[in-house]
């Protein structure tokens, strides 16, 4: 049934792109499709007396359609397939199947589909339906979503209001729904821009985003988590700079056990210098960790559902740990979301904090080279040695490396040599080991 209702929608497709346009309607096209190629080792689990060496391949494609009657009304729409090379998924289905012998597979998702209008005689601006939505890089929420959005634009002022539908599984049960509302001002005007953003995550009665050790095995009820975010940026034609800041706000309730509030905050700073054909850089972040659980706050850095801040290569999902399906090399986390003893990776750092610098050469119109340097360690002491208990801050020193080369057409190569010089707080194992990722991305954007 699946395969055909896959034949429908090719042959509608089909249909519509070969079909008279309607008068008045303008169909527009693009995507991307990219391949990568992957080697890692002790990225899992931090040591090498387990088995964690893996290697493989895969691919995905987005392809995006709009209908566009005018500059006041559209509809948009994305398209995803992501496979991995070898593996068919769930028999065939669900995403990253139709890799293996034969290759047929169920595996095209919805990304996107919203309309965007004019709203008349008015200066607001309407998306309503499946949209991506991104605040403050990522360190709010950067995801898909369905949801609905008014936006305005007032020189140099930009405000916009949304509500997010997060979560609605089971309409009878409350701990089953999470809805979200946020609004946002933003400012440019020659060198300057700020923004300030404030997110409102209501999780009813689940535990979503709650990080307090009791709302792990008890109910959690009436959980709300403000976020207030605020944004600076001044960029010259020789230098930019920016701070990011985010305070977590709010509380939620522990039956029969006690109420948190939510005292997280997070801030991030950087700056990026341009002198002929070398950029160079200088940055960090800081995200809290919960020194005293028995105080009432639940002082780690928190993030409502749909948080996406990539940074380093290895720790924190870089061009080859965004996993593109759910059947990469069989894992969906990085190494130390199994093993670590108390701190948030990978595209949502918690408890952690990093000072980078970096530095990158245009060394011809088609090849440009990047070094970056990361120095990480935890806001709070976390486990090291879980059969002795000593604890312990740095994690580690990472070194990742990029040659970027544009190929043809628009046809672009990236090689990828990242390395992890593990330190105690890397796992809650007596001895972490080393871990380095090795690899290549094509990348093709049309």
């Amino acid at each position: 049934m699946k395969k055909f209702l896959v034949v429908l929608l090719a042959i509608a497709t089909v249909a519509v792109v070969a079909a008279p346009a309607r008068a008045g309607v303008e169909f527009k096209y693009g995507g991307m499709f990219a391949t990568r190629f992957i080697s890692d080792d002790n990225v899992n689990d931090g040591t090498d007396k387990m088995d964690d060496n893996g290697n493989w391949v895969d691919q995905r494609l987005r392809m995006y359609f709009s209908f566009i009657a005018s500059e006041r009304l559209q509809v948009v729409t994305k398209w995803e397939a992501n496979t991995s090379w070898g593996n068919e998924v769930r028999g065939g289905t669900g995403a990253g199947g139709g890799g293996d012998v034969g290759a047929d597979a169920t595996n095209l998702q919805m990304k996107n589909v919203y309309v965007d209008f004019l709203i008349p005689n008015t200066p607001l601006r309407a998306k309503l339906g499946v949209q991506g939505i991104a605040l403050l890089t990522g360190w709010i929420v950067d995801d898909d979503f369905s949801g609905a959005v008014i936006s305005t634009t007032f020189e140099p002022f930009k405000v916009q209001a949304g509500y997010i539908a997060a979560q609605n599984e089971d309409v009878t049960d409350a701990s089953e729904n999470i809805d979200d509302l946020f609004v946002s001002m933003d400012y440019a005007d020659g060198p300057f821009s700020a923004s300030v953003i404030g997110f409102y995550q209501y999780g009813h009665d689940n535990s979503v985003s709650a990080t307090a050790a009791s709302a792990a095995v008890l109910p959690v009820e009436d959980n709300n988590l403000f976020d207030l975010g605020i944004n600076l940026g001044y960029k010259l034609d020789w230098m930019s700079v920016f701070l990011n800041f985010v305070q977590n706000l709010g509380s939620y309730d522990v039956t029969g056990d006690r109420s948190y509030d939510y005292r997280g905050r997070m801030i991030e700073a950087g700056a990026s210098f341009f002198v002929n054909d070398f950029t160079f850089t200088l940055g960090g972040f800081y995200t809290s960790g919960d020194d005293d659980a028995n105080d009432g706050d639940d002082d780690a850095f928190a993030y409502p559902v749909g948080k996406t801040y990539y940074w380093a290569e290895i720790m924190g999902y870089g061009t080859l740990d965004a996993w593109v399906s759910e059947a990469s090399n069989g894992k969906d986390l990085t190494a130390q979301e199994y093993n670590n003893g108390g701190y948030g990776v990978a595209d949502r750092p918690s408890n952690l904090w990093t000072v980078s610098l970096g530095a990158s050469w245009q060394a011809l119109e088609t090849t440009k080279l990047t070094l970056n340097y990361y120095y990480t360690g935890t806001s709070e002491d976390v486990v090291s040695n879980a059969a002795s208990g000593e604890k312990d801050s740095w994690v580690g020193n990472e070194l990742d490396f990029y040659l970027d080369q544009a190929v043809v057409d628009g046809l672009n190569l990236r090689l990828v040599a990242a390395y992890l010089w593990a330190g105690d707080a890397y796992t809650t194992l007596a001895d972490d080991d080393n871990a380095y990722e090795l690899g290549a991305q094509l990348l093709w954007e049309f």
